[in-house]
């Protein structure tokens, strides 16, 4: 089957959508050279997709990708994939939906279906039943396999660099050996730290911390803990054996 590809600019030509629905439809109408030259060559503050098939309808100003859909971004390096894209060009909003991957600048976010509100740069996943969303961050300073989050909703805004998980959080940074959940995390990617609230568990070399609160301070490899009124902020801390053969 082939492709479509086409490209969407920050102000919408809509000839040419119209033109493109009745390719869609019909299948057998050629774009003329100027339009092809201009499809080739996106705006840089454009984005292009790629899938099996496209519809675009000038009422209701939707653009709909079906199978095997691409979307490049190169002015925010945004890279996706997923089964179904929905463009809603009155709102600025593309709604991936089906096995939904992004990339961006090394860092990932997968789930079922993914919101990109492109005037707030904010991205806002949920899974499938019974799963979660799942998200990779690189930490340039650390290098290595970087920072996983699985949690029942997350929110990735790239203006504010903040990451918000919801629900069932479960942490993972394999570099420093480092686990944890909670009810919710916030990372803050400027400031270089993580706060996790809400019966949080974080386990390190074995040696762990309980806490209603406990703030990672990434850079410094310090936690601040603190717990609910009246109740103690509990740690374990395991003293490795030095005759312990090794």
């Amino acid at each position: 089957m082939q492709r479509l590809t086409h490209t969407f600019h920050r102000y919408f030509d809509w000839r040419r959508l119209l033109l493109l629905s009745a390719i869609v439809f019909c299948g057998t109408i050629s774009l003329p050279s100027p339009i092809l030259v201009q499809a080739q060559q996106p705006n840089s503050k454009g984005f292009s997709i790629d899938a099996d098939i496209q519809e675009a309808n000038s009422i209701s100003q939707v653009a709909t990708a079906r199978g095997n859909v691409q979307l490049r971004y190169p002015s925010r390096n945004i890279q996706a994939k997923a089964n179904l894209a929905q463009f809603y060009i009155k709102e600025n909003r593309i709604v991936l939906t089906g096995n939904v991957t992004i990339l961006q600048e090394g860092n990932t976010l997968a789930g079922e279906t993914v919101t990109y509100l492109i005037d707030e740069g904010k991205f806002i996943a949920n899974p499938k039943a019974k799963q979660q969303v799942r998200s990779n961050y690189i930490i340039p300073e650390q290098g290595g396999k970087g920072l996983t989050i699985l949690a029942n909703t997350q929110e990735a805004n790239t203006k504010t660099e903040i990451v918000t998980a919801r629900g069932n959080v479960r942490l993972s940074y394999p570099d420093k050996k480092l686990q944890a959940q909670a009810n919710t995390a916030q990372y803050n990617i400027k400031g270089d730290q993580i706060i996790l609230s809400g019966n949080v568990l974080v386990v390190q070399n074995g040696s762990s911390l309980q806490g209603d609160t406990i703030t990672y301070l990434i850079g410094e490899g310090r936690f601040v803990a603190k717990q609910k009124p009246g109740v103690p902020v509990q740690s374990i801390y395991v003293i490795p054996d030095k005759n312990s053969s090794q």
